[in-house]
């Protein structure tokens, strides 16, 4: 109401145009099973654990650990390209690492995103035994 109310316009035409300009988005969310010691090591993570360059074929563009607005931990990692994303954070209350993936491609794409993030942090998450 408040869109309309400042705008004048239909906030689902608002939303077609956003989505003409940067692409339909496809986001989803997986639980994955972490034990406690991956989970720590989620938390502690660095953008150099992250061994790989590009992610469903478009080059990474960030590996960030802290939030942009006040460089605050958010106790996980995000992945940034120019047509996707994915970011992992460990669970406060269960045995589970969370897995945020969104695509501006397709679902397709999306699924391939989410196939990588699953493989590098695997692989970030059992060679880091620090």
């Amino acid at each position: 109401a408040e869109i309309t109310a400042k705008s004048g316009k239909d906030p689902g035409a608002l939303y077609k145009k956003l989505a003409d300009e940067l692409g339909e988005p496809f986001y989803e969310r997986i639980d994955a099973l972490a034990t406690s010691a991956q989970k720590d090591r989620l938390k502690k993570i660095s953008p150099e654990q992250i061994d790989i360059r590009a992610l469903a074929g478009d080059a990474i563009r960030a590996k960030i650990t802290t939030a942009p607005g006040n460089g605050a931990s958010f106790g996980g990692i995000k992945v940034i390209t120019d047509s996707c994303w994915f970011a992992a954070r460990p669970s406060g209350t269960e045995d589970i690492m969370k897995l945020y993936t969104e695509s501006f491609v397709s679902k397709d794409h999306l699924q391939q995103v989410q196939q990588e993030a699953q493989a590098c942090l695997t692989r970030a998450l059992e060679s880091d035994q620090s």
